[in-house]
């Protein structure tokens, strides 16, 4: 019987993240420690119906405030996050530039490409 409540508990354990996409919305996420990178860019890629997901990835700043890419093969709580109270930050970004924008099939993998140039 007392299983049950430790297994229940750790449903609920995670670290608070705050995901931000290319169109300004933020997507604030429970991310679970046995959650893969790969699965959130999943996650994240379907709030676009996005199916060229292979050029983006999601990125963070580091301690020394250098840009980091999460590693798709990896935890996402494996990383190394700044140990700073309230939720890890998170982007959307294009990860993957191409040469010529004739190559993306997809119109929502076009559209995020436009906005990520228009962000920077």
């Amino acid at each position: 019987m007392s299983e049950r409540p430790r297994h229940f508990s750790k449903m609920t354990e995670g670290r608070r993240c705050q995901v931000h996409l290319l169109d300004d919305r933020k997507l604030d996420l429970l991310v679970q420690p046995k959650l893969m990178a790969k699965d959130l860019l999943d996650l994240v890629a379907s709030h676009f119906n996005l199916k060229e997901k292979e050029y983006f990835g999601i990125s963070y700043t580091d301690e020394t405030g250098h840009f980091s890419w999460l590693q798709l093969d990896r935890r996402v709580l494996e990383h190394e996050f700044p140990k700073k109270s309230g939720p890890i930050v998170l982007y959307f970004c294009v990860r993957f530039y191409i040469e010529s924008i004739s190559y993306l099939k997809d119109n929502a993998t076009i559209e995020l490409f436009f906005l990520n140039a228009k962000s920077c």
